[in-house]
């Protein structure tokens, strides 16, 4: 059985409603469906799918890209896929700049549409897959270190002092985005100019601090509403 699930974002409601019984034959699970991009994000935050189906034409002035661009500033965003009927040039360079996983003409045809989902879920876990580790440098040799064994990471001028679980730090000749960058998006979080710490190692936080057991790591004004946001996304507590 697939246990897949899946938000339907589509103004049409006969659309919707008909994507909804394809996937059910396929047992995927649909978390909501939503008209407009108000209602995508509230969906989204209240149920976590792991994909997405988007029509890029919604009601209200705010379109199925800007529900995409608010996807991508989420910690773990998941795949999705437009669909779409005719759109114009430029619509569709919008909508290729959110980079989707998919696009399914209307009106959508089932095997099109279960094909396009199954490329899209297993490239989305293939490319998560290959972030579970990451090759770091001690002075001596270089190593695999698993990324969710790395609590948090500094930036000092040219270099950047990566702190593991078992408290050994690893220092690196890169900038602070180059490292953030071979990370799980989402999973590792800039705090401040020259921290960031691994989210799911975070075991209490305050306006100002986030706590992971002994270490302390600062948390500026200016990022703060994202952090604290991210923090509450995955169900942290205080």
């Amino acid at each position: 059985m697939n246990s897949f699930r899946i938000l339907i974002v589509e103004d049409e409601v006969l659309i919707a409603d008909t994507i909804e019984r394809h996937l059910a034959k396929k047992d995927y699970v649909v978390t909501g469906k939503a008209i407009s991009c108000e209602e995508a994000i509230e969906s989204y935050q209240q149920t976590q799918p792991d994909l997405v189906l988007l029509d890029i034409r919604l009601n209200g002035s705010k379109t199925g890209i800007d529900v995409a661009r608010w996807l991508r500033e989420q910690g773990s965003p998941p795949p999705f896929i437009y669909l779409t009927s005719q759109i114009d040039r430029q619509s569709l360079d919008a909508a290729k700049s959110t980079y989707p996983a998919g696009y399914l003409s209307k009106p959508v045809q089932p095997q099109s549409l279960y094909s396009t989902i199954e490329i899209a879920l297993h490239n989305h876990q293939a490319q998560e897959k290959q972030k579970t580790t990451i090759r770091l440098y001690n002075g001596k040799q270089y190593f695999q270190a698993p990324v969710d064994n790395i609590l948090y990471l500094r930036a000092d001028h040219i270099y950047v002092k990566i702190t593991l679980q078992d408290e050994e730090e690893v220092v690196q000749r890169a900038t602070l985005k180059e490292m953030i960058d071979q990370l799980p998006e989402g999973q590792f979080v800039q705090t401040h100019r020259s921290y960031a710490v691994n989210i799911q190692q975070v075991t209490r936080w305050d306006q100002d601090y986030l706590y992971i057991h002994d270490f302390t790591v600062p948390v500026s004004r200016g990022r703060r509403q994202e952090v604290l946001a991210l923090l509450e996304s995955r169900g942290q507590k205080t």
